[in-house]
């Protein structure tokens, strides 16, 4: 697939991130990522993704001089910072109905495995399955991502997980514990469980 755009977005109903990805030729690919493979794969995403910035960024070469080692080390910069840049505020394209070619069908994949590869050419291989009890075949696809699109898929993902606040840790687990028990005239009546606010609008990688 010609990787067009990437979303990832949390659904606070299903507690869980639809990641999509469509393709130029108007395919797309979508999956479920669950809290435990989406918290799993942070560590691993972020660690390829920044190697991959480095071995494209850093100089080669070693300069003759000190001027040359400054602008070595400038042109590195901008060239980092370009790779880590992406378009975050075209909204991901939303066809009516479904789009025109869904390839593993219109249920999305729910993710138990994901694999990330480092190619020799600078390129990431994102390898996701879905592989559940009683499945006869193993669904899955994988794509390819340069340097722009793994940094962008990374930065979508630490959005994701920060409206999803999985990583919050509730008040009332961090107050002292209360031993104090509350007279029989005194006992709280139940309450029901606020909702939380709706999240913010997903942000996307064009």
């Amino acid at each position: 697939m010609n990787i067009h755009q990437v979303s990832v977005s949390y659904v606070q109903e299903q507690d869980r991130m639809m990641l999509r990805i469509n393709g130029k030729d108007g395919g797309e690919l979508r999956a479920w990522l669950t809290r435990r493979l989406a918290l799993a794969l942070l560590p691993v995403l972020s660690r390829t993704a920044a190697e991959q910035i480095k071995k494209i960024a850093t100089p080669v070469e070693a300069p003759a001089s000190l001027e040359e080692k400054r602008g070595q080390l400038l042109t590195a910069f901008e060239k980092e910072a370009s790779l880590r840049s992406g378009d975050f505020k075209t909204p991901y394209r939303d066809q009516p109905g479904l789009p025109a070619d869904l390839p593993l069908g219109p249920e999305p994949l729910l993710l138990t495995e994901v694999k990330v590869t480092p190619m020799g050419n600078g390129q990431l291989r994102i390898q996701l399955f879905e592989k559940l009890p009683g499945q006869e075949t193993v669904r899955n696809f994988q794509v390819m991502m340069d340097a722009p699109l793994s940094n962008g898929l990374l930065h979508l993902l630490h959005q994701a997980i920060k409206m999803s606040q999985w990583l919050d840790v509730p008040a009332a687990l961090l107050a002292p514990p209360d031993n104090r028990a509350l007279p029989p005239t005194e006992a709280a009546d139940t309450e029901s469980a606020e909702l939380a606010p709706e999240p913010a609008k997903p942000k996307y990688l064009n």
